[in-house]
């Protein structure tokens, strides 16, 4: 597990940690991997801008889709939103593209414009689809086989004794015998996020986090990532809070 002097490290199932360690760690329950800077005041950062996340390599839009849904679960904690049209048409205006490293008196002036406290920008390190995928298996298949018995029989006729021979069932022999037997496994969709808050005047990195998750489609993978994420850093800035 990384280590930092700015913040607070944590990560589900990861909970007993030497007490000497300036660094907090997170409950044992989101998944997600969270870091506070220990000197982050939430009071003071209100108002906010989400700058549109990158996209993953191989799916152009898809930053945009998750920093839409992301936008929501900042909003359920608490945070003011600027509307993303207005983040969008300000970044025009000074020439700034999504993609750009902001230097600080660029970060500065754009804060200014949209008076917002601090900026939020992200990257989305996954984002694949559901698929499906054969598999091989092995499976177990019972096979019934008669067992026949030879039986005689005696009769006596108008031409004397008779004597036959047939056979009859007289059990089964039940045995078992493994088969490879392909079959179709949906794989669900996963979404990888990254994100981080900048202070819009220091530039200094105030929390980021990072998690990945699956989901039945695209969209719920989105959902789950930013829920666990956000999740945990709550659960970060109660240990701060402690």
């Amino acid at each position: 597990m990384k280590r930092s002097g700015l913040g607070v490290w944590g990560r589900a199932r990861r909970c007993l940690v030497p007490a000497a360690l300036a660094l907090l760690f997170t409950a044992c329950a989101p998944s997600a991997l969270v870091m506070v800077n220990p000197h982050y005041n939430p009071a003071k950062i209100r108002r906010v801008a989400v700058i549109d996340f990158e996209d993953y390599s191989t799916m152009a839009g898809s930053g945009r889709l998750v920093s839409g849904i992301f936008e929501k679960y900042l909003f359920l904690n608490n945070y003011s939103l600027v509307d993303r049209q207005t983040v969008v048409a300000a970044m025009q205006q000074l020439s700034i593209q999504p993609t750009d490293n902001l230097d600080l008196d660029t970060l500065r002036t754009l804060a200014a414009k949209l008076n917002v406290d601090a900026f939020v920008f992200g990257q989305v390190t996954d984002f694949t689809d559901t698929s499906e995928q054969t598999v091989v298996e092995d499976m177990t298949l019972v096979q019934d086989t008669p067992v026949y018995s030879q039986v005689d029989t005696v009769q006596r006729g108008p031409n004397g004794v008779v004597r036959t021979s047939q056979d009859i069932q007289t059990g089964t022999d039940i045995s078992t015998v493994d088969e490879p037997v392909e079959q179709t496994e949906t794989v669900a969709a996963h979404v990888g996020l990254a994100v981080r808050m900048v202070d819009a005047q220091s530039g200094e990195l105030l929390w980021s986090a990072s998690d990945s998750e699956d989901g039945p489609h695209l969209n719920d993978a989105a959902e789950s990532v930013s829920t666990q994420i956000m999740k945990a850093f709550q659960a970060s800035m109660k240990n701060l809070a402690s």
